[in-house]
């Protein structure tokens, strides 16, 4: 992750093992940024769960810029439907909330560009 990144907000994160092939959590960030989303007062649960549970000490941290036609606005509302649809399909371990129920968004694509990214590409809300 680039050190512009870490001052990112309204955005996607997700924090990788350090073998780069699991995804262990996705959040969003509105009005915070993914630094102050790293810290552990932030999510203390999640970084119990990466010690102890899973035994990892480190992870890398990726960044997702939300790319949307001209025409559309980028709103929380529509972060959060991204950020919910991504966990309901992946399933990471440290994402404990946000996968018991969801909102839907019919007809919504995600599609996660980048090399960095470890996961399935394109997502769907039927």
């Amino acid at each position: 992750m680039d050190h512009k990144d870490w001052n990112a907000s309204r955005c996607l994160y997700a924090y990788v093992a350090p073998d780069e092939n699991e995804i262990l959590y996705v959040g969003l960030t509105w009005n915070q940024t993914i630094r102050a989303r790293w810290n552990y007062s932030a999510k203390p649960d999640f970084w119990r769960y990466l010690k102890r549970e899973r035994g990892l000490t480190h992870h890398i941290t990726l960044a997702g810029y939300i790319g949307l036609a001209p025409s559309r606005r980028l709103s929380k509302a529509l972060l959060i439907d991204i950020e919910s649809l991504l966990i309901n399909d992946l399933q990471p371990g440290g994402n404990v909330q946000a996968i018991a129920s969801r909102t839907s968004r019919p007809g919504m694509v995600v599609q996660c560009l980048g090399s960095s990214w470890p996961g399935p590409r394109r997502f769907y809300d039927p």
